[in-house]
């Protein structure tokens, strides 16, 4: 049966329409989903200045530490015999870990809570694995790099990004 150019012209028509309503409207769709899931929160977290690994840097904490003029000898002695720069901490979203490279310690991935981020510091609450307590701890960040204040001697630890081998 031979249709005439109308027909033809019609059935061309309804053909594109259903095949361009069965790629378009999905495509509109998936486009739509996105949309909303990037209005939902799909942005980086507010901590996204400490998420990474970080390594001790033994060389920066210690210039830091020289600076305290009274630091008793004995402790100055024990921190500068290969203390520093074998602690890497690594924070996710909602979890951290520290490891050291040169001892089996771990503490696996542990929960931690934001309490407060500006542009200098990330004021977190994490779960201290030696102690069994949560501590309260202040991360300043320092351009690449992060350091916590020594409690006790306050001087700056260091530790800058670090990448796995």
């Amino acid at each position: 049966m031979i249709f005439d150019s109308r027909v033809q012209s019609c059935l061309f028509s309804a053909t594109v329409n259903i095949i361009g309503a069965a790629v378009f409207r999905p495509l509109m769709t998936c486009i739509l989903m996105l949309t909303v899931l990037s209005m939902l929160g799909c942005s980086p977290p507010e901590h996204q200045s400490i998420i990474g690994i970080w390594k001790s840097d033994a060389e920066r904490t210690l210039q830091s530490m020289h600076q305290v003029a009274d630091l008793p000898p004995r402790v100055r002695v024990h921190f500068e015999n290969d203390f520093y720069g074998h602690l890497i901490v690594e924070y996710r979203v909602d979890t951290v870990r520290a490891r050291f490279d040169n001892s089996g310690y771990d503490t696996d991935y542990q929960p931690y809570e934001v309490i407060s981020v500006s542009n200098e510091k990330v004021i977190t609450s994490e779960w201290n694995e030696i102690l069994q307590i949560f501590e309260t701890s202040t991360t300043f960040i320092d351009g690449e790099c992060l350091y916590g204040i020594s409690a006790e001697y306050k001087f700056r630890e260091y530790y800058c990004p670090f990448e796995q081998k």
